[in-house]
């Protein structure tokens, strides 16, 4: 268990960490008394203190966009994959299919976008089911939603008779992609990682440095937030490599850090990353041109988030959080770097390869 004076330490405050509690117990999720709590101003101020401010940032769409059919899968919720357990005790599955419908929502309303959950029930769905639904339906992009676990574990009680696992080490989003297949979808997948990255950023989301990644996944020099699926050829992520149009995965925040997972309960956090997604995705999918280095992740130039010619205010922003996932992970992946194998599109068993 861990001690209170780690736990204090880590949670910025006695006063945080029991506004913590309250804020994510059962039958409490919405406490008034605890949302307020946790908007006082104790110390540091960045993500993922409550303190942190999140924006909107803006989407430019540029003349002919369209309506863009954008696929969303809710990560997990495969047969035997139920993905991580989270500092409060919440599935994976859980969290990205109630993130994934909220995000569909946002999108929809802008009018730019049409957005389609693929998991929308609790019938376990494969992954080559999703990336076969997504074809047919004629998506333009497909983006796995997800969240991490990093770190060294302990225990840490989060309300009465629950027992929950708690890593504040690496807090911070990832967006993964691969470079697998035809050069010019590469091109188009790194376009959209590096957009989604510096848009995220940009809303003021954390970007994880990946110093756990190391052999798993390959920073991208260009962007910071982008990592480059780099596992062993027939252990690399499912639905980064086989879809047929750009897509990537995006692993929104530690979910073994208990101020960034409170953060990701927020409705102004769920605004802030629809608001960055809409943005990314005007970038990618409104340029004219593949990025210069197609298979890149190692300086391909600036126009590579917007494509060839985007107009600078279309691109623009810094900087992009990271926070990403690993394959095969062995049972202490629920506290180490990266995420279950369930979103590679394996069987649930950290040893399962995807199917390929």
């Amino acid at each position: 268990m861990i001690s209170r004076r780690k736990l204090v330490l880590g949670l910025a405050g006695a006063a945080g960490a029991a506004a913590l509690v309250r804020a994510l117990a059962p039958g409490h999720a919405h406490d008034a008394a605890a949302r307020r709590a946790l908007k006082l101003p104790i110390a540091p101020s960045g993500w993922p203190f409550p303190g942190a401010r999140v924006v909107a940032p803006s989407a430019v769409f540029p003349p002919g966009f369209g309506v863009r059919r954008i696929y969303l899968d809710a990560g997990h919720g495969a047969p035997g994959n139920t993905g991580n357990v989270s500092c409060f005790c919440v599935e994976e599955q859980d969290f990205t299919l109630v993130t994934a419908h909220a995000l569909a929502e946002r999108l929809n309303a802008t009018g730019r976008f049409e957005a389609r959950v693929g998991r929308t029930d609790g019938r376990p769905l494969p992954y080559p089911e999703r990336v076969e639904d997504a074809a047919r339906w004629g998506a333009d992009a497909f983006v796995s939603l997800h969240s991490d676990v990093r770190g060294r574990t302990e225990t840490w009680s989060p309300g009465p008779g629950r027992q929950c696992p708690l890593s504040l080490a690496a807090p911070g989003f990832a967006v993964l992609w691969s470079d697998e297949g035809d050069p010019g979808l590469c091109a188009r997948r790194l376009a959209l990682a590096r957009g989604f990255a510096r848009r995220m950023e940009e809303a003021g989301l954390l970007p994880y440095d990946g110093v756990a990644y190391s052999g798993l996944y390959a920073p991208d020099t260009a962007q910071p937030g982008v990592f480059l699926d780099r596992h062993p050829l027939g252990q690399r992520i499912f639905v980064l490599r086989r879809p047929a149009m750009p897509s990537i995965l995006v692993e929104t925040h530690h979910a073994l850090d208990a101020r960034e997972a409170t953060r990701w309960t927020e409705p102004a956090t769920l605004d802030a990353f629809a608001a960055a997604t809409a943005a990314a995705l005007a970038d990618a999918l409104g340029g004219v041109g593949a990025p210069a280095d197609a298979r890149g992740g190692v300086g391909a130039p600036a126009d590579a988030l917007g494509g060839a010619g985007a107009p600078a205010d279309a691109r623009g922003g810094v900087g992009a959080p990271a926070d990403a996932h690993r394959v095969g992970a062995p049972a202490d992946a629920r506290g180490g770097a990266g995420t279950p194998a369930d979103a590679l599109g394996g069987v649930g068993t950290p040893a399962s390869p995807p199917p390929t």
